[in-house]
């Protein structure tokens, strides 16, 4: 399988940072659980999008600082590629941002929550239940760092799970969409320096937040899931 990484990068190259790279976060993640498969990471920013949307088995969207409602030009060609892989019926996953994307690309809504932020661990319960959620759980404890939430879902997304901050924390459709708001590709040590970055933005819940990270989070169960949506995919 052939997995194309839309990376939602920077524009400063000149950024260095002692945390793996949000690709090199995903690959870690999912590659143990998909034989054989080949990935190569796009920069939505920087890069050109496939010509040929069928170039690729499956597309993953990663986490991003942007919001799905600036006037961007590289995000209206973003929107635009889902549709197109939406539309070709090729497996799609998105994460915090890119779950925000494919939202508002296939008419969901996206708002900026003026209620604080949803940060550190975050447990979240699973309202709707998949066969490709393997192994199954009533809850799962993620990793959190947004502001924008999905407020409505698309046409004929199925809502699987919720949390008391955010409830559209995640949706599919059919075998073609997985998107999910938290992220399993983090560590907590990226969360812990995340948090201590935005310290000022953040607010009163910096303490609360930084005191959930001496929970165990559980990426590696939604990982398992991502892994086995794209490995039924590619077996029907």
């Amino acid at each position: 399988m052939q997995i194309c990484i839309l990376h939602i990068g920077t524009k400063d190259l000149k950024h260095k940072s002692i945390h793996k790279p949000s690709p090199e976060r995903f690959i870690n993640l999912l590659d143990p659980f998909l034989n054989n498969s080949s990935w190569v990471t796009i920069n939505c920013i920087k890069d050109d999008l496939p010509i040929q949307v069928k170039s690729f088995d499956a597309y993953l969207i990663t986490g991003g600082k942007y919001s799905v409602f600036e006037s961007l030009e590289w995000q209206d060609n973003l929107f635009n590629f889902i549709h197109k892989i939406y539309n070709a019926n090729i497996p799609l996953i998105g994460v915090c941002y890119g779950h925000q994307a494919i939202a508002h690309a296939l008419g969901g809504n996206v708002e900026r929550f003026n209620n604080g932020w949803g940060i550190g661990l975050t447990t979240l319960d699973v309202v709707e239940r998949a066969e490709w959620m393997e192994p199954m759980v009533e809850t799962v404890n993620l990793l959190s760092m947004h502001q924008d939430q999905v407020t409505k879902n698309p046409p004929l997304a199925t809502h699987f799970l919720s949390s008391n901050f955010c409830c559209n924390s995640g949706f599919y459709i059919d075998n073609k969409v997985l998107a999910i708001q938290q992220h399993p590709e983090f560590t907590p040590e990226l969360c812990r320096d995340l948090i201590t970055k935005r310290k000022d933005r953040i607010g009163d819940n910096y303490t609360e937040a930084l005191e959930s990270l001496n929970t165990k989070h559980q990426g590696k169960i939604i990982g398992k899931w991502m892994a086995k949506f794209l490995t039924l995919h590619k077996s029907n």
